[in-house]
């Protein structure tokens, strides 16, 4: 049986006897945190309630919203959305069916997996400023937010992979189409991403920030916006990164999580 719990800004929908069911109280807390500081840092009034969703296992997920590939969490940003109106299950039988909804979070819970946090919530409140065309934006915001990748600081994924020798061009990581950010190894996008925009919010500030994120040509409007072109603003990425101190364990952890 689903069950519901509702907030001044969620409503959270989960299984009966579930875990859940059991800690509904501070997964709850937690997105009401987030929530406020997403709305703070980004300057936005936000004023739909966000609907989430939670799901036993990723493979659920996997099977309703993308063809049978294993995911952790999704969110629904807008009534345009094409899942919106889906007839779907949260556990697969019938019994617990439901009709996807704009502003919702899709997001697993269970033992080894809690997909909860402000990465999914960044995307639909996000989308009150725009959706962007650049997908590196969109999740750089959101891991931004988040502030780690595997539980380890976006900064640090950064800095090894300067120090590895394998860290891409964010100027040119901006400018990828959709499919081929999404086809890059993630732990090698998501977290850069994130940390390029702390970077980024840091240095100019979150009205330029906000005015980018919407842009229409990225290599024009970041010379108009910032003042520096996108290589400029990737080298002072990179030297911003050199200052910071990872240790020894930090990078050993990185590599063990990559393999």
């Amino acid at each position: 049986m689903i069950l519901t719990y509702e907030t001044n800004h969620y409503i959270f929908h989960y299984l009966s006897n579930s875990l859940a069911e059991q800690d509904i109280a501070q997964i709850a807390e937690c997105q009401e945190k987030c929530f406020k500081r997403i709305c703070s840092t980004l300057n936005i009034i936000y004023d739909h309630k966000i609907s989430y969703w939670l799901y036993s296992s990723p493979k659920i997920i996997g099977d309703i919203f993308f063809n049978g590939s294993p995911c952790n969490g999704l969110s629904v940003t807008s009534a345009d959305d094409e899942d919106v109106g889906r007839r779907v299950s949260l556990c697969g039988d019938a019994d617990n069916e439901f009709i996807v909804e704009p502003y919702s979070v899709h997001a697993v819970y269970e033992d080894k997996i809690k997909c909860i946090g402000a990465h999914e919530d960044t995307h639909i409140i996000s989308a009150q400023l725009c959706e962007p065309r650049s997908a590196f934006l969109c999740e750089g915001l959101a891991m931004f937010m988040e502030g780690k990748w595997w539980g380890i600081d976006n900064k640090a994924w950064a800095k090894y992979y300067i120090v590895s020798g394998e860290l891409f061009s964010t100027s040119y990581m901006i400018c990828f189409d959709e499919d081929d950010f999404y086809n890059v190894d993630s732990s090698k996008t998501y977290p850069v991403a994130g940390a390029w925009t702390e970077y980024v919010f840091e240095k100019y500030g979150a009205d330029k920030y906000k005015q980018f994120y919407c842009a229409n040509d990225y290599l024009w409007d970041a010379m108009k916006i910032f003042g520096d072109p996108l290589e400029q603003i990737h080298e002072g990425f990179v030297s911003w990164l050199g200052g910071s101190d990872v240790s020894e364990d930090v990078y050993l952890n990185i590599k063990q999580k990559i393999k």
